[in-house]
């Protein structure tokens, strides 16, 4: 069998969900509401007694970003309130388990595993196929047919392309491709749902693997009926592995030295650095932010290692076609048909008709959150969701800057796009719980319009000696440290057990390239599907960097100006200068994570 990158993490072991405490919620609720008590004192006072008038231009400008920052704030407390998981019970046997029968006869209940499929390495979907018949579920008469969806259309009509359609055939799993590629994934996952009838489906991607008890330990969950959706962690077993600080020493200063060595893996051997540098662990998302949204009936469906209930999405699909129906029959009455013949109009009838189709993913390149917002918002069924805490199946991350970036981009485009056509907030059906959690989800990528304030302030004050408020007294920082610290707590707690470094950085990081998604969507451009890399590419990264190393060289020029006039005697406030100072050496550390990540290497 062909070897990957990723072979030799094979065996590693996923980590623990995060376990319930009544008592931990309670330290956190309190500890939010302090936090949000003391952010409300410390933006009126910055409002109203902090601004510098003499340089409005500037103190304006940076009150509003931390302005809007603060409504992140609030945001994450009201996402981290309390967790809401479901009893878990044995899974279901029986359709009557999960649905009404209505007068049907009583049967074992249908499962499909859909792997959806486009150009990945046929070898790669193979040990998704492999992992997929490895699970196991406890009642024989159940069937668990599992279906490869191409939207490759590599059957062997092109020579140049890898053989899809083999290795299925090899694995002896079913599949089903189409002609042509509308909808993206949503259209992929349309043609599976039309070939097969299941009650019950899996959504996989080409790399994901589910573990042998997925089935066992989600399906029981469906005995809601009214549970539309479960969704599973992701988990990247593929992620950078953490190294010495002494290795990296070494290599770095090219030490071979036996006697030089020592004393370095003395000092630094312990020292681990670079763990996931790309900033691809995904569980502070999974277990707190998806699973917490419980509480509200607001986790969103996030595609690959998803279980869904087919009566759901057909419900909304049969829905969206009728009401599509009925706007072509309206069309049809008020058009202008001068004297045209009645079969000519009977044909124009069903000419438009034809045209309508029963989708039940919304054809979107971000069609798993917008399908959640409509059948969240669906006030007849009043469907529900689930974020699931375990972990039941392994995926591959992004190997290189590039691919992280495009990947992101995808994520932060399809939701603006959806916050600017359908936006959550105003969609009728949906409870002020989940229009919240929706909004805090779109809100997130506003986030680079005050991380640019941020950045640029001390680059500001450097060059222009001009404070944005009237002085760093205590004043400021009675009401900004309490504020400050007390947030750090709550977000601790809120998150326990989970590092949040890398996320942070890659927060700040990130406000280029969310930046241009933003301007991307609001110009109207097109969101496009595109798939992620499955492996290392050779893609040129510089181009993600220039903004960060542009802020970095502005800021050390700032610092090096600024020491010589203080050297000098003439530098006007001091205190700002070593306010500003601190607050660029963190800008920097947080810049420097993705130019780290532009260079990085792989053993």
């Amino acid at each position: 069998m062909k070897q990957f990158y990723f072979s030799k993490f094979d065996n590693r072991k996923p980590y623990q969900s995060i376990p319930d405490n009544k008592y931990r919620t309670i330290l956190f609720q309190f500890c939010g509401i302090v936090t949000i008590a003391l952010g409300c004192s410390y933006i009126y006072w910055r409002w109203t007694h902090s601004l510098n008038p003499d340089a409005l231009w500037f103190a304006v400008p940076l009150v509003l970003a931390e302005t809007l920052s603060f409504i992140s704030t609030i945001m994450i407390v009201f996402n981290f309130w309390s967790y809401k998981d479901a009893e878990k019970t044995p899974p279901v046997h029986y359709l009557s388990e999960i649905e009404d029968l209505q007068e049907r006869t009583d049967r074992p209940v249908r499962i499909d595993v859909f792997i959806a499929t486009y150009n990945e390495d046929v070898e790669l979907v193979r040990l998704s196929i492999i992992d997929a018949k490895k699970m196991v579920y406890p009642h024989a008469d159940v069937p668990v047919k599992i279906y490869v969806l191409d939207d490759g259309r590599r059957d062997g009509r092109d020579p140049n392309k890898q053989n899809m359609k083999i290795v299925a055939e090899e694995e002896g799993v079913g599949y089903l491709i189409r002609e042509h590629n509308e909808g993206y994934k949503a259209g992929n996952l349309k043609n599976g749902l039309q070939h097969t009838n299941g009650d019950l489906f899996v959504i996989l991607d080409a790399d994901t693997r589910p573990l042998p008890n997925f089935l066992i330990n989600t399906s029981g969950y469906f005995r809601n009926r009214k549970l539309a959706w479960v969704q599973t962690p992701q988990w990247f077993y593929d992620t950078t592995e953490p190294q010495s600080l002494s290795s990296v020493i070494k290599s770095k200063l090219k030490i071979s030295n036996k006697y030089l060595s020592k004393p370095i893996d003395l000092l630094f051997g312990k020292i681990e650095v670079n763990e996931d540098i790309f900033g691809n662990d995904p569980r502070l998302f999974y277990d707190v932010i998806l699973r917490k949204r419980n509480f509200y009936n607001a986790a969103f469906c996030c595609g690959a290692g998803s279980f869904h209930r087919r009566e759901a999405v057909m419900s909304l699909a049969l829905k969206d076609f009728a009401e599509g129906l009925k706007k072509k029959e309206l069309e049809l009455v008020t058009e202008d048909i001068g004297g045209a013949i009645p079969s000519t109009a009977i044909n124009r009838k069903k000419e438009l008709l034809s045209h309508q189709q029963i989708i039940p993913f919304k054809f979107h390149a971000s069609e798993d959150i917008y399908t959640s917002i409509m059948l969240h918002a669906d006030k007849e069924n009043r469907w529900e969701s689930l974020q699931h805490p375990d972990i039941e199946c392994k995926m591959l991350s992004t190997q290189d800057l590039d691919s992280w970036i495009k990947q992101h981009q995808r994520y932060a485009e399809g939701s603006l796009d959806i916050a600017f056509k359908d936006n959550p907030v105003l969609k009728k059906g949906l409870t002020l719980g989940q229009r919240i959690c929706y909004f805090n989800t779109i809100w997130s990528y506003f986030a680079p319009l005050w991380i640019l304030v941020f950045l640029l302030s001390p680059v500001i004050f450097f060059f222009t000696l001009k404070l944005p408020v009237q002085a760093y007294s205590f004043d400021f920082f009675k009401y900004f440290l309490p504020f400050q610290i007390m947030n750090i707590i709550t977000i601790t707690i809120g998150c326990w057990g989970i590092a949040t470094k890398r996320g942070d950085q890659y927060y700040i990081s990130s406000f280029w390239f969310m930046l241009m998604s933003l301007i991307s969507v609001v110009r109207g451009k097109k969101v496009q599907f595109n798939v992620t890399p499955k492996d290392k590419a050779n893609a040129k990264n510089i181009q993600h960097i220039v903004p960060h190393l542009i802020i970095i060289g502005l800021c050390v020029v700032g610092i090096t100006y600024n020491a010589v006039l203080l050297m000098l005697g003439y530098h006007p406030t001091p205190s700002g200068f070593a306010a500003n100072a601190f607050w660029t050496i963190f800008n920097i550390i947080d810049l420097s994570i993705m130019i780290r990540a532009a260079r990085w290497q792989a053993d």
